[in-house]
């Protein structure tokens, strides 16, 4: 049997991601203290955040249907709520949620060029209750300079009952003017790296 060290096993894992336009985890953490359960028919409580509302709500519809393509129940935070650690846990326990998965999107060093038009974001979001719903978020170029500028994700999925961290991973993607494109690789990426540790 042929074995391939591990450094080029992920070397050819991230190249392979690459490849398929999906962002490869720079770093990630598992609790060696707890094994890993699947989280497949529960429901998870999802949350982003952003300092710009459309990256958050775009991050949220995303990380939503990758969690739902896994098995599991989702449950988005209304945009209204304040993401403290005590504001989640209630959220959490009143969806009767068994994890939070939390992604926080955040632009790496702008560069900024000339081109041919500028992308902006539209997105719709809101809450009702106890549960969010996602919007739609789409670019368009309208004419003018155009800011190209890196994306990193760094999220994390916690125990809602015992409050511990049982997994966390940061993502990045290099410059880009598609945010859409940015905001899917890095959902993706982040997902994709908790069902490798055996939580989906």
């Amino acid at each position: 049997m042929l074995y391939r060290p591990l450094a080029t096993i992920s070397l050819t894992t991230a190249a392979a991601l690459a490849g398929c336009g999906i962002a490869p985890l720079d770093a990630q953490w598992k609790d060696p203290a707890h094994p890993a359960e699947s989280l497949r028919g529960t429901t998870v409580l999802v949350v982003c955040e952003s300092d710009e509302q459309v990256v958050k709500q775009m991050c949220q519809d995303r990380v939503a249907a990758e969690l739902r393509a896994l098995g599991a129940n989702t449950a988005l935070v209304p945009y209204s709520v304040d993401p403290t650690a005590t504001r989640l846990s209630d959220e959490a326990r009143a969806v009767k949620a068994r994890a939070i998965f939390s992604t926080k999107l955040s632009p790496d060093v702008p560069r900024y060029g000339s081109s041919s038009g500028v992308s902006v974001g539209f997105g719709m979001g809101g809450g009702f209750g106890h549960r969010g719903f996602g919007g739609v978020g789409v670019s368009a170029p309208i004419g003018g300079s155009r800011i190209s500028q890196g994306y990193v994700a760094n999220a994390s999925l916690s125990d809602v009952a015992s409050g511990r961290l049982m997994w966390t991973g940061k993502a990045s993607t290099r410059s880009s003017e598609d945010l859409n494109w940015q905001v899917d690789s890095l959902t993706k990426a982040v997902v994709g790296g908790a069902q490798q540790a055996g939580f989906f």
